[in-house]
């Protein structure tokens, strides 16, 4: 059983403190769930964006940090090492369930503490139902092979290049074959689905940040703003304009 010290608990209504936005890691594991806003997520591994619903599994000693452009409500939940050994040691993104927010809710409610066996089942079950879930496809694998992460380095850096595989093979020295096995074995994704991804991302911060369909289109890279749209109905499987009625109501709600 755990001492009753060793889960801390944490509330934050407010943007991430500017020491989140540094590359830091601690000896507790860490469950952040989003309520309100938009937040980025990263590690030297992979980036991951998490829109209200969201929530991600960071596990003991991992590098991360965090980016916020407005107010974000977080629940983070920190659990000792030694509660974490028989769970995932793999950072996970995945969409939350009505069950797991309501964990969450119980495990930070302070006006009426759980005695440390209640406290200690319900860890238990909170990661039992993290582990069932899928991982979330906002989630962005980083590379290690050195050509392929100057491929994604570059994209990240100029999400609207629309170069092909073999164009990007001439620039970094390999073939388009080489690039796309390197792209499934290292990301687990093609380059199109990794590169989608990566515009989802920017596409629902810019969202989150008030941007029209015509200023979204030039930040990404498309021909125009339906061409924008279309692509992100596609992917998104949501119009932007949901998108953005759904994030003004969570932004109502918060005030």
């Amino acid at each position: 059983m755990l001492d009753n010290d060793t889960l801390i608990i944490e509330r934050v209504l407010e943007h991430i403190s500017d020491k989140e936005n540094e590359p830091h890691c601690h000896p507790l594991g860490q469950f952040v769930l989003v309520k309100r806003g938009v937040l980025h997520g990263n590690t030297p591994e992979k980036h991951w964006l998490m829109k209200p619903g969201m929530a991600v599994w960071i596990p003991p000693n991992t590098v991360h940090w965090g980016e916020a452009y407005s107010r974000v409500d977080l629940t983070v939940l920190y659990i000792a090492p030694e509660f974490c050994q028989s769970f995932t040691s793999q950072v996970k993104l995945i969409d939350t369930s009505f069950l797991i927010s309501a964990l969450c809710e119980r495990l930070a409610e302070t006006s009426a503490p759980l005695s440390e066996e209640r406290r200690n089942s319900m860890l238990h079950l909170l990661f039992e139902e993290i582990e069932e879930k899928p991982d979330s496809n906002l989630t962005l694998p980083l590379p290690q092979d050195l050509r392929l992460k100057k491929v994604t380095d570059s994209l990240v850096e100029n999400p609207t290049q629309r170069l092909s595989l073999a164009e990007w093979g001439y620039r970094v020295g390999a073939t388009e074959r080489t690039l796309a096995r390197l792209f499934r074995k290292e990301t687990g994704l093609r380059y199109t689905d990794w590169h989608n991804r990566l515009l989802l991302t920017i596409a629902w911060q810019g969202l989150a940040n008030g941007a029209s369909n015509e200023e979204l289109s030039v930040m990404l890279g498309f021909s125009s703003s339906d061409s924008f749209g279309h692509w992100f109905r596609r992917v998104a499987d949501s119009k932007p304009s949901h998108i953005r009625k759904y994030l003004q109501e969570q932004r109502n709600t918060s005030t």
